[in-house]
């Protein structure tokens, strides 16, 4: 995976946030993205370049129960509140 697959995602992630799209959305379009190379990896690099948000947010948001990455599990709300600063949901859920 290259930086031209990441920027691809960011570029989607970005355009997709400017119409409307709040959190737990956008957490859904990076997996869908991101296909089979959607990992730990690809996700804190995807949102950290389109939405500026420090490393160590995104790896508490890569508990979020959307991801199924195991161990403990946060609630799209709580997923929604922890990247809040960085990402407007427009939805305010």
């Amino acid at each position: 995976m290259g930086n031209d697959f990441i920027q691809r995602a960011t570029d989607d992630l970005r355009a997709a946030h400017n119409q409307g799209l709040g959190a737990t959305d956008l957490g859904r379009l990076a997996k869908e993205v991101l296909g089979p190379a959607f990992g730990p990896v690809s996700f804190v690099g995807a949102f950290r370049s389109a939405f500026g948000i420090p490393i160590d947010v995104l790896q508490r948001a890569l508990a979020w129960q959307g991801f199924n990455f195991g161990g403990s599990v946060i609630s799209d709300e709580e997923f929604t509140d922890l990247l809040a600063e960085w990402i407007n949901d427009p939805g305010g859920k």
